[in-house]
């Protein structure tokens, strides 16, 4: 088995000091996409910016074997106002100005 090091890269550069082995690269593929899913998650739930992340696996020969790069970014699209009257007409999907991000968009009326 070899030792595999997972290096991080969100802002501050956080080396890998101990690594873990793994057998073959899918193994080391595996946990890299799982350590990335649990910090993105834990930053995403406290407003963090994750708009230049990077995560470089190592070998123990120091040679880069897996490079993740990644960007999060949560956008509130739906904002319900419920008032005392006319709650129903202001229930709209809003939209506007989210097509970059391929969502089909319609004007509020």
């Amino acid at each position: 088995m070899a030792r595999y090091f997972f290096n991080v890269h969100d802002g501050i550069s956080i080396p890998d000091t101990v690594g873990s082995e793994h057998f073959d690269l899918q193994s080391v593929r595996r946990e890299a996409v799982e350590t990335v899913a649990e910090r993105l998650k834990g930053a995403l739930l406290k407003d963090a910016d994750v708009s230049a992340w990077l995560m470089n696996v190592t070998d123990d020969r120091g040679f880069t074997v897996i490079v993740l790069s990644f960007t999060a970014a949560v956008q509130i699209v739906d904002h319900v106002i419920l008032a005392a009257t006319g709650a129903s007409q202001n229930c709209q999907n809003r939209t506007e100005g989210m097509a970059p991000l391929g969502l089909k968009t319609r004007s509020a009326t």
